[in-house]
This record gives structure tokens, sequence and C-alpha cells, in this order.
């Protein structure tokens, strides 16, 4: 070989500048990854991803908490415009249960509806409704429950922790 094609060669260059030579003498040209390097890349590497790993359950489990959260919002939108535009002067009166069942909402996902008395109690029988919860399940959501009520101690949109 010429000097004129050694000095071409990056290959060669690169190999006579780490000063890597084989038995003869020559400038190696081989490189790589011992066998040993790769394998403690690997474990590296399955070590970040077992620490990752549960983090992912939980962010799912949050977006399925987050979408039921929107349903009961939405349906309990659907029964306020309901009660308002019948003019009635309860809730069990205007129909909240049917407001309920007609709302838009994923399959899997289970909306009930109770009217309540004056006090956030059940309302029962004769007795009037002047408010209503609505409560959420679906099979994403386990951890957490997911309701929203119109009168009581606490009312508006809660999510709590089972």
């Amino acid at each position: 070989m010429t000097t004129s094609t050694l000095t071409l060669d990056p290959h060669k260059l690169r190999a006579r500048a780490l000063g890597r030579k084989d038995k003869d003498g020559e400038a190696r040209t081989d490189g790589g990854f011992s066998l040993i390097e790769i394998m403690a890349a690997m474990a590296i590497i399955a070590i970040l991803a077992l620490a990752i790993l549960p983090q992912f359950g939980k962010f799912f489990e949050r977006a399925a908490v987050q979408n039921l959260a929107g349903e009961v919002s939405n349906a309990a939108l659907l029964v306020e415009s309901d009660y308002s535009l019948t003019g009635k002067s309860t809730y069990s009166a205007a129909g909240v249960s049917a407001s309920v069942a007609n709302s838009k909402k994923s399959t899997d996902t289970t909306l009930s509806a109770t009217t309540l008395k004056a006090d956030g109690t059940a309302a029962s029988g004769t007795n009037p409704g002047y408010g209503y919860r609505i409560t959420g399940t679906n099979p994403g959501v386990t951890n957490y429950t997911v309701t929203y009520t119109s009168i009581g101690a606490t009312p508006g949109l809660v999510i709590t922790p089972k």
C-alpha cells in the first residue's frame, strides 16, 4: 500500500491515531464492544426499566379517573339542563335518573343517580328530592370513587380514594 492510500483511508488513520497494532505491526481497524460491555449496558437498561415500570400503571389509572370525572360532570350538566327546561320544582319530578341514563358515556362506564332530601340524605317514596347524587364506576378505576352531589355538606365533584 502506498502512503497516499494510507492517508486517505479513514479507518487506518483512526487506528494509527489510537495506536492499535495487530501481530504483524499493521494498524488494527477492528473496533466494537466486548460481550461484557454489552451485557453491562443491558443490565443498566433493565434496572432503569424496572424503576420506571410502576409509574405507567399510575399514569393509566389517573387518566381513567379523569375520564370518569368528566363523564360524571357531563351527566350533572345534563341533569341541570333538563331540570331547568322542565320547570319542575324538584329533581325527582324532573326525572334525574332518566337524564343520567341519557347522558353520553363510554361503554364500560356505569352512572347511577339518587335523589336527595334538603339535608343531603337519600330521598325515598313520596319525599320530594331537592338535590341529587351521581356516582360513576369504571373497571379502569379501582382505587377511587367519583361522585357528584348537588346538595349537602360537600356539593360538587368529589374524587375520594377507596
